[in-house]
């Protein structure tokens, strides 16, 4: 019973080196997984019942006798021996994977195209010099990013776009639904990366519209975050703010740090909150972590939810259990055939 044990405990041990393999491939395609024809599974019990079978009337095996306790215990098992079952291993592990791919298996998910009655948003964010101070932790900058990253993740299902500003503006992204890649380029931006001298909020939401004029959705958003006051030349944050409103774009500011008193003269809320106004969006304002936390998760509330288009894919999987089953397979011959032939 005891080498029964061991050999149906080897082919889990390769079952599990072969499904990890094939896990770190597919990835998120297996989350939601299903069989298409499940009753293919009972026949897992097939190679179980032929080991019972084998184990049942196997013949017992020959014994030897030792004059001595002493020969017994100075003989060793060599490498051959001590992986004698595996090649019996790898065959009752192919034969398993063979019945999952003959149950096959489907990776169930919802196509990525949005109907444009979705939410198309473009993060405006401020890299000026300012956002280096450290009234946040570590800093505005980074406590920041990390919000804009979680905010990113919870639009799954919406086009994300991100445009950073300080002197003057940039695209990092267009509009996309690869929010891995996006929230990379979020996680890699650094201070100093375009001029951070002054602040162009005028530049920075006129860059987003832009990006957002490449949309047809009915639904488009910008997410100004900044910590200051327009101090730059070029286009205007209120002229900016009139040209969003007439092309139907919604501008939410979020204003972070902590400024003082209303002498302040390093910002200006009533120009943020005008340009929430003009365009029917909202002005934050957050002084902490929590604050900002709070304030996209608001924001969160506010935007609509996307409605998806596309119908629920099923993605056929057998065939990614197929290669691994002949790759068993060849090595048992392989190892059956080598070295650890076994002779009668």
């Amino acid at each position: 019973m005891r080498p029964l044990l061991e050999l149906v405990l080897l082919a889990l041990l390769v079952l599990l080196v072969v499904f990890a393999s094939i896990a770190s491939v597919l990835g998120d395609q297996l989350r939601h997984v299903s069989f298409g024809e499940p009753w293919w599974l009972l026949a897992m019990l097939l190679p179980l019942a032929a080991l019972a079978v084998r184990a049942w009337v196997a013949p017992r095996p020959a014994t030897f006798r030792f004059s001595r306790v002493a020969t017994l215990a100075g003989l060793h098992q060599g490498i051959a021996a001590r992986l004698a079952q595996l090649p019996d291993a790898l065959r009752l592990a192919c034969a398993a994977v063979l019945v999952l791919a003959l149950a096959r298996p489907q990776s169930s998910r919802l196509t990525d195209r949005i109907r444009h009655e979705g939410i198309d948003v473009v993060i405006a964010f401020d890299l000026s010099d300012s956002m280096e101070t450290m009234d946040m932790l570590p800093n505005r900058f980074e406590a920041a990013k990390q919000v804009i990253d979680e905010f990113i993740a919870l639009r799954r299902h919406d086009r994300v776009g991100l445009v950073v500003f300080g002197a003057d503006a940039s695209t990092v992204s267009p509009l996309t639904m690869d929010h891995d890649v996006l929230r990379a380029m979020v996680k890699r931006l650094r201070l100093g990366v375009i001029d951070g001298g002054k602040t162009a909020i005028g530049a920075g939401v006129g860059v987003s519209l832009n990006r957002i004029d490449e949309s047809d959705a009915a639904s488009k958003v910008i997410v100004l975050v900044t910590d200051g006051v327009h101090n730059a030349g070029g286009l205007d944050p209120d002229s900016a703010a009139s040209a969003a409103a007439e092309r139907g774009v919604r501008v939410y500011t979020i204003l972070i740090g902590r400024h003082g008193g209303r002498g302040n003269l390093s910002i200006d809320p009533g120009q943020l909150e005008r340009i929430a106004s003009v365009t029917g969006g909202y002005a934050y304002t957050a002084e902490d972590q929590e604050a900002l936390r709070t304030s996209f998760q608001d924001l969160l509330d506010k935007l609509e939810r996307s409605i998806n288009e596309g119908e629920n894919v099923r993605a056929e999987l057998f065939a990614w259990l197929l290669w691994p089953a002949l790759a068993l397979l060849m090595l048992d011959v392989l190892l059956r055939n080598g070295r650890l032939r076994r002779f009668p």
